[in-house]
């Protein structure tokens, strides 16, 4: 018994349309996190270094995550180092940008 054989058919550049629709952002987004993830991690490191001595002190108790942390410096915000408060307006206005 001879088995049918499949229907071939014509490449047509539109075939590549939707792979292309989807894939487009894909990689945009694949490509654009590394540089997002190392401002972070440098933000962090910026954070940490300034305002490291002021969140044991004031927000020793405060678990971290869920932006509990932030909330506290908020809280505490007349207590903050001078050196914490300008890191944090000069991050703040680099994000801006």
């Amino acid at each position: 018994m001879i088995s049918p054989s499949p229907i071939k058919r014509r490449f047509r550049p539109r075939d590549l349309l939707l792979p292309a629709m989807i894939a487009a952002p894909a990689l945009i987004a694949a490509l654009s996190v590394p540089a997002h993830a190392q401002m972070n991690g440098q933000a962090q490191q910026a954070i940490q270094k300034a305002c490291g001595a002021d969140i044991q002190k004031l927000c020793a108790g405060v678990q971290p995550g869920g932006g509990r942390i932030v909330q506290c410096m908020k809280a505490h915000e007349a207590q903050v180092s001078e050196g914490c408060k300008s890191t944090m307006a000069a991050l703040k206005a680099q994000r801006a940008q």
